[in-house]
């Protein structure tokens, strides 16, 4: 988990320093720019229009939340957590303390990746950002594959 922390950070530290804002380079032909962006809201700049007064508490005090319970439940409950949902909270905690670590500090969540088909633009995000995606896949992956619901695989 620091080893993705710290990716995350140094992404963004990077890309502040190297690329300047809205500059883009194709990564991908047709596929992945990589795209300087301050993005003040969350997913899909949701809330992004919100007064600075009233957003940037908002998102750093329910990410400051998350963060804690997350790791709270990690803490207290390692030793009886199944594989996918350890590998799910090792790969959303990083994510979302990359996350809060911008809101808190700049206002803004710096994101980079800018992912298009052809002329057709979906999102611009960060390593954060698909950290978390992937820990959010951990925690489908059972319930696509297990009966009625129950998750009693203990892989470790």
């Amino acid at each position: 988990m620091i080893l993705l922390f710290g990716l995350d950070l140094s992404s963004k530290i990077w890309i502040r320093a190297n690329v300047p804002l809205y500059e883009t380079t194709e990564l991908l032909a047709n596929f992945i720019d990589l795209t300087h962006v301050k993005n003040p809201g969350v997913s899909f700049s949701f809330l992004a229009d919100f007064s600075d007064f009233f957003r940037i508490p908002l998102l750093v005090g329910v990410s400051l939340l998350a963060v804690a319970a997350m790791l709270y439940y990690q803490t207290r409950y390692w030793n009886d957590l199944d594989f996918f949902t350890r590998s799910g909270l090792a790969c959303v905690l990083p994510g979302a303390a990359g996350n809060l670590i911008d809101r808190a500090v700049y206002g803004y969540v710096t994101d980079f990746f800018h992912f298009r088909w052809y002329e057709t633009s979906f999102f611009v995000n960060n390593l954060a950002d698909c950290f978390i995606s992937l820990g959010v896949a951990f925690f489908v992956v059972p319930l696509l594959f297990s009966k009625n619901g129950s998750t009693s695989s203990k892989t470790v």
